[in-house]
């Protein structure tokens, strides 16, 4: 809803368990004082995770000089995490660059090794419409100590099949769920055809115990009518297993 970071993990608190950071905009998050991020919001029974910024200034191209650039993009990243410091966020979400399979490899090695160098916030990588996450190798993510945020909606609306069929999903540390409507709108769940309800009930079935589910919806009405679709999700992969 229209508000401050504070005003939104307010009005959350009591109704779920954890909130997403959707920290975008990296110039603008950067500005956040305490008036957006208080220092009492830790004390809300609610937890947090952080979206990292989806316009980090990852460069054009690679070798060295990029292996440098990245890191600055990595450095930009944590200063940006570090306005929710107070809050202590469990997790952070990063968008993979785009470009070729090799250079998004390159790139996210150096950022991954920068990031851990400097923050004990598990880094997940996120399928998006550029990359499925599954064509940086089969085990790129373990071997670089990062870890799966599923977007199902994405998966569904950008028809990743190849993920669908691969062993990531049961490695999901945090799954976003939205239907996808024309491709990646974001709407709630209620409207899912039947086919990707079908698709999303298998999915879920799949999911590690321990995964966060997010309801990524961005206005409370699509969120509150997504929950109750979740829940029977849930029953369902309960149920068979």
């Amino acid at each position: 809803m229209p508000g401050t970071v504070a005003e939104n993990m307010r009005f959350l608190s009591g109704r779920v368990d954890e909130a997403a950071l959707c920290f975008f905009e990296a110039r603008a998050c950067l500005e956040y004082d305490e008036k957006d991020i208080s220092p009492d919001l830790a004390g809300l029974p609610l937890r947090c995770h952080v979206h990292l910024p989806v316009d980090l200034p990852w460069p054009s191209g690679t070798g060295a000089t990029a292996r440098v650039q990245a890191e600055a993009a990595a450095d930009l990243a944590l200063a940006v995490c570090a306005r929710a410091a107070c809050l202590s966020p469990g997790l952070a979400v990063l968008h993979p660059p785009e470009g070729s399979a090799a250079r998004k490899r390159a790139l996210l090695r150096a950022f991954a090794a920068r990031w851990q160098a400097r923050s004990s916030v598990p880094l997940l990588l996120e399928n998006v419409d550029s990359s499925d996450v599954l064509e940086l190798g089969k085990n790129f993510l373990s071997d670089h100590g990062l870890g799966l945020c599923l977007d199902v909606g994405h998966l569904l609306g950008y028809a990743q099949n190849r993920l669908l069929d691969s062993g990531l999903p049961e490695t999901a540390a945090l799954v976003h769920w939205s239907a996808p409507g024309r491709r990646d709108e974001h709407l709630p769940l209620t409207k899912f055809t039947a086919p990707q309800r079908r698709t999303a009930a298998a999915i879920m079935a799949r999911l590690p115990r321990a995964a966060v589910h997010l309801a990524e919806i961005f206005h409370w009405p699509g969120v509150a009518a997504s929950l109750p679709v979740l829940a029977a999700l849930a029953r369902t992969a309960d149920a068979q297993t």
